[in-house]
């Protein structure tokens, strides 16, 4: 099974939040959308979802691209 992937971000007057994707033991992931108040993670949303992909472009583009997929 594999980890959970984790991204996590402060918009702009606003709350801290994060996606957090755990795979699931049949297959696809949880998707749980999270809210940061009072020093605590506090749910907003959630749903199962079949695929995910990550990628980071490097500098100069796609040459530079970390792709991380999921089941």
């Amino acid at each position: 099974m594999s980890d959970p992937i984790v991204l996590e971000w402060t918009p702009l007057n606003a709350y801290r939040r994060r996606l957090v994707f755990e795979p699931r033991e049949i297959g696809g992931w949880h998707r749980t959308e999270e809210e940061r108040r009072d020093e605590e993670w506090h749910v907003v949303d959630h749903e199962v979802v079949t695929h995910v992909e990550l990628d980071r472009s490097g500098p100069d583009g796609p040459s530079g691209v970390t792709t991380y997929r999921g089941p």
